[in-house]
């Protein structure tokens, strides 16, 4: 079957491939094969945390990043540098600009994606934005993982794994990044 020009677009991140990362990732594979669309990736080379402050660890390499979102079925990856004119555009601009280049049918974000200036926008805010431009959101939920300490949930997330191979815990790095229970 042919695809339309139509895009379902994931938006993120996308540091580390943690479980959170691929669901989001999944999502859109799976909206955009329902929709008869393209899934596409819109993400960042670097970490927008490094224009603010120190560079955070790099848990994968751009070339590794692309390979492993390539490799959960994404037909199209944009890998965008992160400048002073993304941190400084307002949340609608930024959905503006991203409905002009690739005429997205959809939107999949974590529940916990922020983006524009001050990290403004929300899922919440993508999904109004998105919906005023025609174009559906998809929020998927956080991932989280079961903890031995107080019988817990913890949402996985970059900056934890960051922590974990920081203080050289390894095995709760990988295990985050696999999502297992630590």
């Amino acid at each position: 079957m042919e695809k339309t020009l139509a895009r379902v677009i994931a938006l993120g991140t996308f540091d580390g491939m943690h479980p959170g990362h691929r669901a989001v990732i999944r999502a859109c594979v799976s909206l955009a094969r329902e929709k008869n669309a393209e899934a596409m990736v819109y993400t960042f080379i670097e970490n927008p945390k490094s224009l603010f402050g120190p560079k955070p660890l790099q848990l994968m390499t751009p070339e590794e990043k692309t390979a492993a979102i390539l490799g959960l079925g994404v037909d199209r990856v944009e890998n965008v540098h992160f400048t002073r004119t993304f941190a400084d555009m307002q949340p609608e601009a930024f959905v503006d600009m991203l409905c002009r280049a690739y005429r997205p049918c959809a939107f999949v974000c974590g529940e916990d994606y922020s983006f524009g200036a001050g990290g403004r926008g929300t899922s919440g805010m993508l999904k109004s934005l998105a919906a005023d431009r025609g174009a559906q959101t998809l929020i998927v939920p956080t991932v989280k993982v079961q903890t031995k300490v107080g019988n817990c949930d913890e949402k996985i997330s970059s900056t934890l794994i960051r922590e974990a191979i920081l203080r050289g815990d390894e095995e709760t790095a990988s295990r985050l990044l696999k999502g297992e229970a630590l």
